[in-house]
């Protein structure tokens, strides 16, 4: 006889027991986390387009303050989302 081997997300839900609604919330959480986390690079690669494409005329990158400010609030999101889950 053979037996049908469980997929890895039955095993998990097996372990979590009752709280399987937590399981998930946790999981949409933490990738969550994860977008905001990645989210900052994304903002200093804007800057640098934008610092490159008016080279040398510094002051014609008008963006740069919103990436920046953008850059931190994803950065803190990300980690107050993952330290509250």
């Amino acid at each position: 006889m053979t037996e049908k081997k469980k997929s890895d997300l039955a095993v998990l839900l097996g372990y979590a027991g009752s709280y399987k609604r937590l399981t998930f919330l946790g999981l949409g959480l933490s990738a969550v986390a994860m977008v905001l986390g990645t989210l900052p690079y994304v903002c200093i690669w804007l800057a640098a387009r934008d610092l490159i494409a008016v080279a040398p005329e510094w002051s014609k990158a008008t963006e740069l303050a919103k990436y920046g400010w953008l850059a931190f609030a994803a950065a803190f999101g990300g980690i107050a989302v993952y330290f509250g889950h």
